[in-house]
């Protein structure tokens, strides 16, 4: 699990108190930090290059706890990297952190210190709710950390309808079914690329291997031209494996959460078995695997670009 703290730079020293505390209670839990930029280097600095570290930071985080004092709640960049976290759907925790005062009865409250893009009109009431969770102290926090770290916070079971073994059983079925469906799915994008490369190469070959050596010049633009899309071709299909992999993962942790209310829990005993390594081979994922083709493609097409423009200049200075 990876939490990212945001906060206002006032708050840094109960900040750093609170991600050592993270670290310590919590063994499996990464608490992600931004790049530190040193002003004095002489590399130039990239206008609001923090924004990029932010979203880097904000998409691998699993939660994000928010740092709330009453001069964060004002901080435009903090508020900035709050309306990132809603962007992506982040699991935010609101965290009163003033500096460890006490607060009276003047001070505004948690609640209202946040700003209103924490805040939605629910269209059916027309109440304001919150899209974050709020607690007043660490205990809460920690709580609520723990909780998340044991998927209390991913709504699977509906609490008001009784459920037995045997429909969950059905669903379980289903479920599962669907995951494979996935798996079948993937593997038809991976014929449709290695079959779209296939053909881009073999014209590209085609075209080179005529016996007309009076268009040499035009055979490489050719070849050129038909990399450029090539290389565009496999940095798509590499994203595509990427959500394939993130859907096939939320998949399995479904199905894991599933079988703790049936007889065995099948697939973490399968995860265990592989990552203890009962076989003498070192277990490498599907995905590994799948992602390695559409570097070697890129790689291949990059080639094509780099020794066609060599033989370009050749024949140009020649």
């Amino acid at each position: 699990m990876k939490v990212l703290v945001i906060y206002d730079s006032e708050c840094r020293s109960q900040v750093e108190t609170l991600r050592k505390e993270i670290a310590d209670k919590f063994k499996g839990t990464t608490v992600l930090r931004m790049n530190s930029r040193d002003r004095n280097n002489k590399k130039i600095r990239i206008k609001h290059a923090w924004h990029r570290d932010a979203v880097k930071m904000i998409k691998l985080a699993d939660m994000i706890v928010y740092a709330v004092s009453t001069h964060s709640a004002k901080n435009k960049n903090v508020n900035w990297e709050i309306k990132k976290a809603l962007a992506y759907d982040k699991f935010i925790v609101c965290l009163r952190v003033d500096a460890g005062k006490k607060l009276d009865k003047t001070d505004e409250s948690l609640s209202e210190l946040l700003s209103e893009q924490l805040f939605e009109i629910d269209k059916t009431t027309k109440e304001k709710h919150c899209l974050a969770e709020i607690v007043e102290d660490k205990a809460a926090l920690y709580s609520i950390i723990d909780g998340f770290d044991k998927d209390t916070y991913i709504p699977l079971f509906n609490n008001n309808v009784g459920v037995g073994v045997d429909i969950l059983l059905e669903q379980y079925k289903l479920f599962s079914e669907s995951a494979e469906a996935l798996v079948t799915r993937r593997q038809n994008v991976n014929s449709f690329y290695i079959s779209a490369n296939t053909a881009l190469i073999t014209i590209g070959a085609t075209v080179f291997a005529l016996n007309d050596n009076d268009n040499l010049l035009l055979k490489l633009i050719i070849v050129i031209v038909l990399s450029i899309p090539g290389i565009f071709l496999n940095l798509s299909w590499r994203g595509i494996l990427k959500s394939y992999f993130i859907n096939n993962k939320g998949k399995l942790k479904i199905l894991s959460m599933i079988e703790k209310r049936l007889a065995a829990s099948l697939y973490d005993a399968e995860w265990k078995a592989m990552k203890n390594r009962y076989s003498k081979e070192r277990y490498i994922s599907f995905t590994d695997r799948e992602k390695r083709l559409p570097i070697i493609f890129i790689g291949i097409y990059g080639l094509f670009i780099l020794t066609a423009i060599v033989l370009i200049v050749f024949i140009r200075l020649k």
